[in-house]
């Protein structure tokens, strides 16, 4: 309601202005009541409040009868605490007793602005992610630091020095290297995981597709609570 009372304020000024209404104080002013009633609603008119309401009196200068725009001026701006104004109230950068003229579609999108703002606040942050990087140069995506060893068979000759003549098998355990995602990057690497997961099920065997897709279904549900559709 105090809102609406303060966007409506130079129309109001305006009105008390051209009709000559509310009592004049001196030569070209005007006198506006503050009208506050027992439920803390607020109304501003240009006569004395109603019986039972707290009353607060602004004088301000006459105005022409055609609407400008507002102007950091005391004819425009009424504080609620009586204290000289610090910010230009056409702007309303001095928070709630400032005043904007804004149409319905500025509105709009302040609302849906505060809203996504809100719903991204809400969020939980994704869980850690890793990129890793193989020794032959391929990269990919984890959700554990450490991925399991994997041992890659060694050439094995024989006491001449043979290939041909060798004998048994050996392997060389292999550790991939790993690092955390970075904040900012994380909801575009999980996105990654999940398109990764989702083509890993559709190419899947008929034995796999199964848990291919409960676990491409577990990654999707992250991506959705903790980075949006």
């Amino acid at each position: 309601m105090a809102r609406t009372v303060r966007r409506l304020l130079p129309w109001l000024l305006v009105l008390g202005g051209a009709s000559g209404v509310g009592g004049a104080a001196g030569a070209g002013q005007v006198t506006l009541y503050r009208c506050t009633d027992a439920a803390g609603q607020l109304t501003v008119q240009s006569q004395p409040c109603p019986p039972a309401s707290q009353q607060r009196e602004q004088t301000v200068g006459g105005v022409s009868s055609t609407p400008a725009r507002p102007t950091p001026s005391a004819s425009t701006t009424l504080p609620a605490d009586g204290a000289a104004p610090h910010a230009d109230p056409a702007t309303g950068s001095n928070g709630e007793e400032g005043f904007r003229l804004l149409d319905s579609a500025v509105l709009a999108r302040e609302r849906a602005q505060a809203a996504a703002d809100a719903q991204e606040a809400a969020r939980p942050p994704p869980p850690p992610l890793y990129r890793c990087l193989r020794r032959e140069g391929d990269r990919y995506l984890s959700e554990s630091a450490t991925p399991p060893p994997r041992c890659e068979a060694l050439r094995t000759v024989g006491l001449d020095g043979n290939p041909a003549t060798g004998a048994g098998q050996a392997c060389e355990v292999v550790r991939d290297q790993c690092e955390a995602v970075a904040g900012p990057d994380a909801c575009a690497a999980w996105r990654d995981h999940a398109r990764q997961a989702q083509t890993r099920w559709r190419l899947a065997h008929p034995d796999n597709v199964a848990w291919r897709r409960e676990d491409y279904a577990r990654i999707a549900a992250i991506v959705a609570a903790s980075c949006g559709e």
